[in-house]
């Protein structure tokens, strides 16, 4: 009896091409208590905290930190979208960042 393994779904997702993932990009969720301020993929985000400005790029370090009131920035790549805070917590792991404000 034959083996035909270029007919089995496990064949053909082994050898399919694999998807092209843009590794400049990253996960973002910037939400407040009350309202979804953006939720995509950026290039990078610019903030502070007590230490000064910082900014966040695809494959950060984890992290995770105050953020002071001001002006927080988000560069999809395509545009620059500004956000006043109050105040907020950043956390950045391996899939992406969350950013908690005005709480």
């Amino acid at each position: 009896m034959a083996d035909d393994t270029k007919g089995s779904s496990t064949y053909a997702a082994a050898y399919a091409p694999a998807k092209t993932v843009d590794k400049r990009r990253f996960k973002v969720k910037i939400i407040s208590p009350y309202d979804t301020y953006f939720v995509g993929e950026a290039v990078s985000l610019s903030a502070s905290n007590r230490m000064g400005p910082f900014d966040i790029l695809a494959g950060h370090a984890k992290f995770f930190s105050i953020v002071d009131s001001g002006t927080v920035v988000v560069d999809t790549g395509f545009q620059h979208l500004e956000f006043q805070i109050l105040r907020g917590i950043i956390r950045v792991n391996h899939d992406g960042l969350t950013l908690f404000v005005n709480i």
